[in-house]
């Protein structure tokens, strides 16, 4: 008894609600088979109502397509772990959905193998002047296949999202001059371009909002230290940049690149080096970075990271099978950067779940790391870390027992018991802060939880 107007109004509300949306799109397959008059007013009213015909390697594509009821919806292709289902089935649907160039507006494709690549590659070689998110992760067996000038008609005007990994695309910059309206990219080892050429890259896509880089920097490539270019390229919309790789390139990177309102930086460098110059003044260009009064510091074999939140906007790690220079970087970036750390009131430091041991770091490194934490009141070590935390703050002197956590008032130490070999490397710890007039409580991290819960 609705008028239509009120029906599309109601409709709306239900696209709307993410109880009634999948992965791509809202599950109006099944209002149109209510009745006639619902099919025929949402079939009527693809572009108010945003209908997308999701399409996978299971899907009877062809048939679908062939349909006469159907409008010329858009067509969302995803195809995770694409390797686990038949090649004939897989294949045959694969290229029904992607010859629809015309049509297909987003495709997700996981863990393809090489051995497939080819005919993606074959049947992409035209334009898709509606696609907006493409998303390709190959499954790396011998070799990294390779993207050719024209896949996808070499470029894409529509595109607002690109994710690539583990493929080559050694055309990408002359891809993306075509492509300049990505608001995300996503480049994981999709071969080496120079900080020049991929700030060069970036300069183009003005309205960029996140941005991640693994990069491939060959061995035998030399980083040369020179001055700041005189221009670099603006990044206005970025707020998101996360990279994977060497200090170098990052320090070359950043030197090329202006980011006013960066709201959350994620770095992993997997060459520690003591001296990140660019690095520091590339933070202290950020405003919207801090205060942070919250860290999280994970320890494991080889691999030392902080997290800095809440909500997490910072992380720094570093990778390496030499732990003591890994925890040197990372106390000589932080150090340069004391207001990172400044307010954080809480820490927790934790290990990989699987590593309850490993190689020993050097007390006095982790010491210098600690004395950074200048208002750190609440301290919490799990149980995977507790050796660790307790054997370099036993080194203390009743002298220098302020100098390392001199605000901590409570630690927290997952199944710690009031007898035993842990509170026997906490006491001298312990000690020490009465002696010097700011004691320390000693808590059980599980009792902690629970009063939380209640």
């Amino acid at each position: 008894m609705l008028p239509d107007d009120v029906l599309l109004e109601i409709f709306d509300f239900y696209k709307d609600d993410r109880a009634n949306r999948d992965a791509f799109t809202w599950r109006w397959i099944i209002l149109i088979q209510v009745c006639r008059r619902w099919r025929h007013l949402i079939l009527g009213s693809p572009r108010r109502l945003d209908l997308q015909l999701v399409c996978g390697p299971e899907t009877p594509t062809r048939r679908l397509l062939d349909f006469d009821f159907w409008p010329p919806l858009p067509i969302v292709f995803s195809c995770p772990l694409y390797s686990y289902y038949s090649d004939m089935m897989g294949d045959e649907n694969l290229i029904a959905a992607l010859e629809r160039g015309d049509r297909t507006s987003q495709i997700y494709i996981s863990d393809i193998d090489c051995s497939e690549l080819p005919i993606l590659i074959a049947v992409m070689d035209k334009p898709y002047p509606i696609l907006r998110t493409f998303s390709l992760m190959v499954s790396i067996f011998d070799s990294e296949p390779v993207l050719p000038k024209t896949f996808l008609g070499g470029s894409a005007p529509s595109l607002r999202s690109l994710s690539l990994k583990d493929v080559q695309f050694p055309t990408f910059p002359e891809f993306i001059l075509s492509s300049n309206h990505i608001v995300s990219l996503s480049l994981c080892r999709v071969g080496y371009f120079s900080p020049e050429v991929m700030a060069g890259c970036l300069a183009v896509l003005h309205k960029l909002s996140s941005f991640l880089l693994e990069s491939q920097s060959p061995l035998s490539h030399t980083f040369q230290k020179t001055p700041p270019p005189l221009t670099r390229a603006a990044l206005p919309a970025l707020d998101h940049f996360s990279f994977d790789g060497s200090s170098q390139y990052f320090e070359a990177l950043v030197s090329h690149i202006d980011t006013p309102i960066l709201k959350r930086l994620f770095i992993t460098l997997s060459i520690p080096a003591l001296e990140i110059p660019r690095l520091h003044g590339f933070v202290d260009c950020i405003e919207s970075l801090g205060p942070f009064h919250r860290a999280v510091m994970d320890v494991s074999y080889g691999k030392i990271e902080i997290v800095l939140g809440p909500p997490t906007r910072f992380k720094l790690a570093f990778l390496s099978q030499v732990e003591d220079w890994s925890v040197s970087s990372m106390t000589q970036v932080f150090s340069q950067q004391l207001r990172l750390l400044s307010h954080v009131k809480k820490l927790r430091i934790q290990g990989a779940l699987w590593q309850v041991t490993g190689p020993a770091i050097d007390s006095s490194l982790l010491l210098e790391l600690f004395r950074l934490f200048i208002s750190v009141r609440s301290l919490y070590v799990s149980a995977n870390r507790m050796a660790t935390v307790t054997t370099a703050l036993k080194e203390l002197t009743v002298e220098g027992a302020m100098e390392v956590f001199p605000a901590l008032c409570t630690l927290y130490l997952e199944g710690f018991q009031s007898s035993g070999s842990v509170k026997e490397l906490i006491d001298p710890f312990v000690t020490s802060r009465q002696l010097s007039g700011h004691p320390v409580v000693i808590k059980s991290w599980e009792q902690h939880r629970s009063g939380n819960k209640s």
